[in-house]
C-alpha cells in the first residue's frame, strides 16, 4: 500500500510538473488579444513603470461562456528565476482576486467575452523594484497564461548607442550596442559587495534577451559596457484587418464563409534577398479603434498566411510569431506544408499586426531559425535595463533603464 501511494505521489508531482512547463509559453486558442499596457505607453512598448504607474490587462476568451478567471502577480530576478521574496515582501495587499469587469462581444460573428483588469484600481501596491509577471488562472488553479512587466527606480541615467559592426565578416548583418552608465563613484558600487546585471531587451521579446554580468570599463563616474553584438535581422511583415470585409493592406481576397476569411498575399523568404526599408511595430500589434467600444465592436477574421521557402526540409516545424502570442512559436500558430507552400489560418481580431516566419529543426528543437536574413539596416528598438543585488540581498531590484532605436545606428 505504501509503494502505491508514494508511485501516485510521484506521477502527480511529475504531472504538475510537466504541466506547468508546457504552459510557459503556451496559450490555449480560445484566449487571444492579449494586452499589458502601461498608463505611459504605447501599443508597442514593453512595461517598464515607476511604482505610481498603473497597468491595463485586456484580452479575450473565444469560448464566450464568462469563465471566472483570477490573477496573480509574482516577483523574478534579471533571468526571470522565481526570487527569494515571500508574496507579502514585494506586494501591499492580495492577488488571487477574481476580474470582475468583463462584458460579451456586440454584433460579431465571432463570439467572445472580454476581460480586462486594471491593477491600480485594486487594493495592493509593489513595495519594491525589478521583475514581475501577472498571471492568469481559473479557480481550479488551472494557469492560462501570463505576461511580464518590470518596476524601475530609476536610480541611475543610462544611454545606448548602436553601430555597424567593426569586424568585417559581420559587418553588412550585426548590429553593435555600447550602454554607459552614468554614477557619482562606479568604483564604489562595485566594490561594495553589490552584483550588476546588465539585460538588452531587443523588440521587447524576451526570448532574445542578452545578459551581461561584466562591464567593459569601470571609471569613476561611469561603467561602460561595449560591443554587445545582435545580428539585425530584419523588418517585420505587416498586414491590417481594420476593414475586416474587403481588400486592404497585403490582403488580396476576402470571402464571407461562417467568419470573414482575409487571404494576405504570398510572403517570399528574405534570407538571401536584400534589404528593402519597410516600417513596422517591431512585432507588436494594434486594434482597430474606430469603433465606440472598440473592446467588444471588433470582430474576428481567419486570416490566410502562405510562405515560398527557399527550399523545403521535412523535419523542420514552420510558425508565424509575433507579440500576438508573445513570440513564442506553439502549435496554435503552425503551418503546413502543401505542395512548395507552408500554408496556415488562424483567427485575428480586427486591427494591424507585425508577424514573421520562423522554423525549428528537429536536430535542434531548442533553436528559433528564421526565414528573414539579417541586415544592419533594419530598424531595431533596443533596452537596456540595470540590476543590481547587493549582499545582503534578498532579490535584484532594477536601478535604471534606457531606450533607443536602431534608425539612428553609426555607420
Amino acid at each position: 500500500m505504501i509503494t502505491k501511494q508514494f508511485h501516485l505521489i510521484i506521477t502527480l508531482l511529475l504531472f504538475v510538473s510537466t504541466s506547468g512547463l508546457s504552459q510557459k509559453n503556451y496559450i490555449p486558442d480560445n484566449i487571444k488579444s492579449i494586452k499589458l499596457l502601461s498608463s505611459k505607453s504605447s501599443d508597442s512598448s514593453y512595461p517598464i513603470i515607476n511604482f505610481e504607474d498603473q497597468l491595463d490587462l485586456s484580452f479575450d476568451d473565444l469560448d464566450a461562456d464568462e469563465k471566472n478567471y483570477y490573477f496573480e502577480i509574482n516577483h523574478f530576478d534579471y533571468k526571470w528565476k522565481s526570487s527569494r521574496l515571500l508574496k507579502s515582501e514585494y506586494l501591499i495587499g492580495f492577488d488571487d482576486v477574481r476580474i470582475e469587469n468583463y462584458k460579451n462581444s456586440y454584433n460579431t460573428l465571432q463570439s467572445y467575452t472580454h476581460y480586462k483588469l486594471r491593477l491600480s484600481e485594486n487594493d495592493f501596491s509593489f513595495k519594491v523594484s525589478g521583475n514581475y509577471s501577472i498571471s492568469i488562472h481559473l479557480s481550479s488553479g488551472e494557469k492560462i497564461f501570463e505576461k511580464r512587466f518590470s518596476i524601475v527606480e530609476n536610480l541611475t541615467k543610462m544611454s545606448i548607442s548602436i553601430s555597424r559592426s567593426n569586424e568585417i565578416k559581420n559587418i553588412e548583418s550585426v548590429q553593435n550596442i555600447d550602454v554607459t552608465v552614468n554614477c557619482n563613484n562606479c568604483s564604489k558600487i562595485l566594490n561594495n559587495s553589490s552584483i550588476l546585471k546588465l539585460v538588452i531587451l531587443k523588440n521587447n521579446n524576451w526570448n532574445t534577451s542578452i545578459s551581461i554580468s561584466k562591464p567593459s570599463y569601470v571609471l569613476n563616474n561611469k561603467i561602460i559596457y561595449q560591443d554587445i553584438v545582435f545580428k539585425g535581422g530584419n523588418e517585420y511583415l505587416s498586414f491590417d484587418t481594420s476593414n475586416i470585409i474587403s481588400k486592404n493592406y497585403r490582403i488580396h481576397k476576402t470571402e464571407l464563409k461562417n467568419l470573414y476569411n482575409n487571404y494576405l498575399i504570398n510572403d517570399l523568404e528574405r534570407t538571401n534577398k536584400k534589404y528593402v526599408y519597410n516600417p513596422d511595430k517591431n512585432g507588436s500589434y494594434m486594434l482597430n479603434s474606430m469603433f465606440s467600444d472598440f473592446d467588444i465592436e471588433n470582430d474576428y477574421s481567419n486570416v490566410h498566411f502562405t510562405l515560398i521557402p527557399n527550399f523545403i526540409d521535412l523535419e523542420s516545424k514552420v510558425y508565424i510569431i509575433g507579440e500576438f502570442n508573445n513570440f513564442n512559436p506553439n502549435k496554435n500558430h503552425e503551418l503546413t506544408l502543401k505542395g512548395n507552400k507552408f500554408k496556415g489560418n488562424f483567427k485575428f481580431k480586427q486591427g494591424y499586426y507585425n508577424y514573421t516566419y520562423c522554423y525549428k529543426s528537429s536536430t535542434n528543437p531548442g533553436k528559433i531559425n528564421y526565414f528573414r536574413g539579417d541586415f544592419w539596416q533594419t530598424e531595431n528598438l533596443y533596452s537596456a535595463l540595470l540590476y543590481e543585488k547587493k549582499l545582503n540581498d534578498k532579490y535584484f531590484k532594477l536601478i535604471g533603464h534606457s531606450s533607443i532605436s536602431s534608425s539612428i545606428i553609426k555607420n
